[in-house]
């Protein structure tokens, strides 16, 4: 698995630890992704909100541009994390920590087992066949059979001409007459 902080290497050259606190480390962001959020600014925030230190909502705006509550609210709202009640700074800024929940501790297992068993399914090959056997099977196959290009039943010349026959040979469309003679029916010109 590839090291969770590679993506925030322009996030954390500028990283001020006097403004924002350390960095989240790998494994926090590592669980933040396999909790569902891909790498951004709202899993950065919510790695930072795992931290010992928990983050505030000013830190977030720093670090992040913007507020990015919602997707914590969202991680809370489905049990994957709990929020850990921590005491206002002396600034009187709320502080977020979180703390993963057994069920947030099972989805990233379970998002682990199946990384893992994609990259073993991904390193395993087929087993090579004898040199000989190749040549056997190359022996037997048949030649393919050359594709068939399908032809249209009808061209669009002999569809046109067997419209212009059948109209030829249709009878016009006569009406009676109330005097006794018949008149073709026509669509009056306006």
């Amino acid at each position: 698995m590839t090291d969770a902080t590679n993506w925030y290497t322009g996030s954390f050259k500028n990283w001020s630890i006097k403004a924002l606190g350390s960095k989240p480390t790998a494994d926090q962001l590592e669980a933040i992704h396999l909790l569902g959020l891909r790498p951004g600014k709202q899993a950065l925030a919510n790695a930072m909100a795992l931290r010992p230190e928990g983050v505030t909502n000013a830190q977030i705006i720093q670090a992040c541009g913007n507020p990015q509550l919602n997707r914590m609210r969202g991680l809370i709202a489905d049990k994957l994390v709990k929020r850990e009640p921590v005491p206002m700074t002396g600034a009187g800024h709320t502080v977020y920590k979180l703390v993963l929940t057994p069920k947030g501790e099972q989805r990233i297992s379970k998002a682990r087992e199946r990384i893992a068993a994609a990259e073993a399914e991904a390193n395993v090959t087929a087993p090579a066949k004898p040199a000989k056997a190749v040549k056997k099977a190359a022996a037997k196959r048949k030649p393919k059979a050359e594709k068939r290009t399908s032809e249209p039943a009808v061209t669009i010349e002999q569809f046109a001409d067997d419209e212009r026959r059948e109209r030829e040979t249709r009878l016009p469309d006569v009406t009676p007459i109330t005097d006794g003679n018949a008149v073709m029916n026509e669509t009056p010109q306006i």
